[in-house]
């Protein structure tokens, strides 16, 4: 017969289960995963841009994160931008550090922006390295397959480069649209206070189950 702390412990990894399966199901919005070989190269001596755009419904505690890595033999940054409704209303920036891998599917997942509190509607995201020596060989890998979820809907990508690229604001650039479906995911996270509840979840089953127990004795 399992003691006190046993029947504590295996409630609690049984709820928690539960409640991780629950969350995993639900939390994401739009997705193209997982990483493939095939990839776009993002700066470079083409100053080139990578684009993709989706539709979502009104989410907070939002993450948004991307297939990308260097494949030139060491970490290197990216910049990424997102709008919302149109390329110029920009609503976030950030610049993040990847990477560096032996193929672009070996890429991991890498969050751009994270507890966003997004509304309904059409987003971009834009994707830049500023370097264009072409030392630099940032990437952004094809996703196998797109989940789209009543939640959201990934609509197309597109690239800029040359003459086409802006290279001060990146996102205004004249981009040529394409169903090439790059690696991104968006996903609602739970909030701190769903961990507090889980946690006082499983004390209740746990001294529930115990005191069920000890009244069948």
């Amino acid at each position: 017969m399992r003691s006190f702390i046993g029947n504590f412990v295996f409630t609690c990894a049984v709820v928690a289960s539960a409640c991780v399966t629950a969350v995993s199901s639900a939390g994401f919005i739009v997705e193209n995963g997982p990483a493939t070989n095939l990839s776009y190269r993002i700066g470079g001596p083409n100053s080139q841009v990578e684009a993709v755009t989706w539709q979502q419904t009104g989410t907070s505690s939002t993450s948004i994160s991307a297939l990308i890595g260097s494949r030139d033999g060491q970490s290197e940054t990216v910049d990424a931008i997102l709008a919302f409704g149109s390329p110029g209303n920009v609503i976030g920036r950030s610049t993040v550090s990847v990477g560096s891998f032996a193929s672009a599917a070996d890429f991991t997942s890498v969050t751009l922006f994270s507890n966003l509190t997004l509304g309904a509607g059409t987003y971009g995201l834009f994707l830049f390295n500023s370097d264009t020596t072409g030392n630099v060989n940032v990437r952004w890998s094809v996703g196998a397959t797109t989940t789209n979820t009543a939640d959201g809907t990934f609509l197309q990508s597109g690239y800029a480069n040359g003459l086409n690229t802006n290279v001060t604001d990146p996102n205004l650039s004249d981009f040529t649209v394409q169903s090439t479906p790059l690696g991104f995911s968006v996903a609602t996270v739970p909030e701190p206070s769903s961990f507090t509840l889980l946690g006082l979840g499983c004390i209740a089953v746990a001294v529930g189950s115990y005191r069920r127990r000890r009244q069948a004795a």
